[in-house]
């Protein structure tokens, strides 16, 4: 599983000098799977996993959307890719 498209950037309202980043992955998480592999929490009745790694927040969802706040967008596609890379993904 791999960031599949970039959709769409936005400043972070928080952080002008970051982005937030709407990814799509080619195909749907197991998100409970994910949860428990990236020590993240998850919420079955939002259908999400929130992941925090310090200043950076990561949020996949179920349908396979994933948002991100990074630098920039290379950086966004690195991040997610990796952290599917090491969950076993």
């Amino acid at each position: 599983m791999i960031v599949n498209r970039i959709e769409k950037v936005q400043h972070c309202i928080s952080d002008q000098w970051k982005l937030w980043i709407t990814a799509y992955l080619d195909s749907q998480p197991d998100l409970k799977e994910l949860a428990e592999k990236l020590n993240a929490r998850y919420s079955e009745s939002l259908g999400i996993v929130l992941v925090h790694m310090g200043r950076r927040m990561v949020i996949f969802f179920e349908c396979g959307k994933v948002t991100i706040r990074a630098n920039d967008i290379e950086e966004g596609r690195k991040v997610i890719n990796s952290m599917l890379a090491r969950s076993g993904f």
